[in-house]
């Protein structure tokens, strides 16, 4: 029998819109293949906020533009810099049976970004002490290896200037790095990633949520697909979208309760400025402007500062504890490849009890703080079905 050919994605559609079709429709023509996963975000993204949908929404809309079945990502992979999240993501994937990755980026030159990965992954001694002076003279890691690159070659800088290009780099590098036979997929993408006008045809994520959360409606339904749209509009009717208030609030009171530690994603010496910073009564957007520098930028405060709302301590899941428990959010129905899923790695919970089992505890913290920031029940992770078509 001919093996299956299955095309796998790493999203977070919070929300889904008409750049996010285009990505998945032409990744489908591009691989043909016999069935489309999709790794997506869970209640909190990569970098640290809450999803503005929760993740049974967002794979619904996934599963009508073509999508076969969407998975979870773990929160502890998915609040992470792009090189982990990238990690946790091609692994779950390669655990699911995923033959090809599709993703996009700035850039439409693959051949560049698999250099700028293989120069990140095998760096000469002149990168490695360029890279420690830049940190040393106060640089943010990022800026710091981007800057670094260049020294050995120098179309990396402008490659790694951009947060999709980055993100690409970080997957090819965690094909290589797993060594799974994944063959990557490159959609050049249409539109900027922090635009703040709402594009129709190529939206940036950020800008829809902004446009959404200030009751700007007409253009942000004009940039998603009419079944996104129309579950979006809903949400927004029945008030079942996260509060930033109470949000804002669990972050402060989980700040100024930490421990002198938080996680090897704590940067030394920042613990005790962002206890300090909510001790003194500034919220979230006062702590994150705060502390944000050349060295520690927000994404990287956002996420420490989610880590402690998860009450995560020590060091977060490495090379050696890959993601090996995902939850079925989405399925469709006439797919035939679930027959062989019982024999995959990965451990697939279709359903909140076999979940709530077998899932690391942050997770099952991660959707329960994004339940009670939507005033809804405790129980909603566990109670909320699969979504079929």
């Amino acid at each position: 029998m001919k093996p299956k050919t299955i095309l796998g994605i790493i999203a977070e559609y919070d929300p889904f819109h008409n750049g996010h079709a285009r990505h998945l429709s032409i990744s489908r023509q591009a691989v043909r293949p016999d069935a489309v996963y999709i790794v997506l975000s869970p209640c909190m993204k990569q970098r640290g906020a809450l999803s503005l949908l929760s993740p049974f929404d967002r794979a619904a809309c996934a599963l009508h533009e073509g999508a076969d079945a969407v998975f979870s990502l773990p929160v502890l992979w998915t609040v992470r810099s792009a090189e982990d999240y990238a990690l946790g993501g091609v692994s779950l994937l390669a655990g699911l049976g995923v033959t090809h990755l599709a993703f996009g980026a700035e850039s439409d030159d693959i051949r560049l970004l698999e250099r700028t990965a293989d120069l990140l992954d095998h760096p000469p001694v002149v990168l490695s002490d360029r890279l420690h002076e830049l940190l040393s003279e106060g640089y943010g890691y990022p800026a710091a290896v981007s800057r670094a690159a260049a020294a050995c070659l120098p179309e990396a800088e402008s490659v790694l200037s951009f947060p999709n290009n980055i993100l690409a780099v970080s997957y090819l590098r965690a094909i290589h790095r797993l060594n799974v036979k994944i063959e990557p997929v490159l959609v050049p993408r249409n539109g900027g990633y922090h635009d703040e006008a709402v594009v129709p045809g190529a939206p940036s994520a950020s800008a829809l949520r902004s446009s959404l959360l200030r009751g700007i409606y007409h253009a942000s339904f004009a940039a998603m697909p009419s079944f996104s749209a129309a579950l979006v509009r809903r949400r927004f009717l029945e008030g079942n979208i996260p509060s930033p208030e109470k949000w804002d609030l669990l972050v402060t009171e989980h700040l100024r309760g930490m421990d002198t530690s938080l996680s090897s994603e704590d940067p030394e010496g920042v613990v005790n400025s962002l206890r300090n910073a909510a001790a003194a009564g500034q919220n979230l957007n006062e702590i994150l402007k705060r502390m944000t520098s050349r060295r520690y930028p927000a994404s990287r405060i956002s996420r420490l500062c989610t880590l402690a709302v998860l009450g995560v301590s020590g060091p977060l899941p490495d090379i050696q504890h890959l993601p090996a428990v995902t939850r079925l959010l989405a399925l469709r129905k006439k797919t035939a490849l679930t027959d062989g899923w019982k024999d995959l790695p990965v451990r697939i919970c279709s359903d909140g009890a076999d979940w709530k089992n077998r899932a690391d505890p942050h997770d099952l913290l991660c959707w329960k703080r994004w339940s009670l920031c939507c005033g809804l029940a405790d129980s909603f992770p566990f109670t909320e079905k699969l979504y079929t078509e």
